[in-house]
């Protein structure tokens, strides 16, 4: 028989039938629910769920997908990591997008109690705190983060599926299937982004509010652990590096990078003496978010550091936007143990950069080495491209 892969879920097939009775596949061949023709339209069923009409067989086919990931998971294969922080962001916000759905699908089950239980009041709540971290996903310490925080949608909402029968889970399935298929899988791939970061969450910071909403995650962080933990003498260091972090303007010259670092590193400091104490067991809350602040604080301070140097370097090269002007231009390698990093502009090795003795970065042609690899890098892009105008310009003459 045919078989078709899901737009949605490319690791699942549909088998085609000319019954109208259509399985839907895992990666290993095995039927994990159907697709049946009815009134025109298609429906799926996995076990005792049963989806909506849908006007196509792919429609059909990803409810059967969320069905069979409610109940068994997601398939285990290697998570792919986020392009960079917009697709992450767009992933997590799908979440907190459910609760009107969530909303409408539980007043039916449950009428005027559907707020009084439990599981849909712990969704409700975790929806609305993953909604306020979606800014998190600029780094990879916020990436670890909001992958926790879904932990408090997708527990409840396990709950409430799993403890779901007649009339009410036929109104909750698949929404809730929904749900946490959004939830396990923006969790997959968050940390896989963690491990593996892409150049926005890697290295300097290539715009300024990459750096404000970093910061942002931090105080929101922080208020979490005031409000969690009972021992206020316990985070009086915290409190007051945190209330000597500047208000604004974190990455806006490099003075302001240098000098919020320094800020951060006490934060640091500051986090890891108070997830030493005995109030923050590792398995705390207050502990986690302990930790969670050191993380994103010693993370966000070397990239200032990094983004610093870069803004030394403007003075050589114009604006950042110049310089990542002309990064896009190139394609740089990975740095090598020796600390060199290639430098390509089409099929012409430009590079290597190196690091000189002094700690600045320089490359061939470069007489006075730069601040920052990436100003070295961008030198040698600005002056090939030179180069090759002159030599068209010279052919023309």
């Amino acid at each position: 028989m045919d078989t078709e892969p899901l737009d949605a879920f490319p690791s699942f097939r549909l088998r085609l039938a000319d019954t109208g009775t259509h399985d839907v596949l895992a990666a290993d061949g095995h039927a994990v629910g159907q697709v049946l023709a009815a009134g025109g339209g298609h429906f799926a069923r996995v076990g005792p769920d049963k989806g909506p009409l849908r006007q196509s067989l792919q429609g059909a086919g990803g409810d059967a997908v969320m069905f069979h990931i409610a109940g068994h998971g997601l398939p285990d294969e290697p998570a792919a990591a986020y392009s960079g922080a917009p697709e992450a962001r767009v992933a997590v916000s799908l979440v907190p997008l459910q609760r009107q759905e969530l909303i409408d699908t539980t007043a039916r089950a449950f009428t005027f109690y559907a707020l009084r239980q439990p599981h849909v009041a712990a969704i409700l709540s975790g929806l609305e705190i993953v909604g306020a971290e979606r800014d998190a996903v600029h780094s990879r310490a916020g990436c670890r983060r909001v992958a926790r925080l879904l932990r408090l949608v997708q527990a409840p909402a396990q709950a409430l599926l799993d403890e779901s029968t007649g009339d009410t889970r036929e109104w909750l399935a698949l929404s809730l299937a929904r749900l946490l298929t959004f939830c396990l899988q923006a969790r997959v791939r968050l940390e896989a982004t963690a491990e593996q970061p892409p150049a926005d969450l890697n290295g300097r910071y290539t715009a300024r509010h990459s750096a404000d909403a970093d910061l942002d995650t931090l105080h929101r962080i922080w208020r979490d652990l005031q409000s969690t933990s009972s021992a206020a003498a316990e985070l009086s260091a915290i409190d007051a590096a945190m209330t000597a972090m500047p208000g604004d303007r974190y990455a806006q010259s490099a003075k302001n990078c240098r000098s919020t670092a320094a800020r951060l590193a006490c934060v640091r400091t500051a986090a890891d003496e108070t997830a030493a104490t005995a109030v923050c067991g590792a398995e705390s809350e207050p502990g986690v978010l302990a930790r969670e602040l050191s993380a994103l604080a010693s993370e966000t301070g070397g990239r200032l550091e990094a983004t610093a140097l870069v803004l030394d370097d403007t003075g050589r090269l114009g604006t950042v936007r110049d310089i990542n002007d002309a990064l896009a231009r190139a394609r740089l390698g990975a740095p090598t143990d020796a600390g060199e990093q290639s430098v390509r502009v089409g099929r012409t090795e430009l590079g290597p950069t190196s690091r000189t003795a002094d700690g600045r970065w320089t490359g061939p042609g470069i007489t006075e080495p730069f601040h920052s690899p990436e100003g070295a890098a961008a030198a040698l892009v600005r002056g090939h491209l030179a180069q090759e105008m002159a030599q068209r310009r010279d052919r023309t003459v």
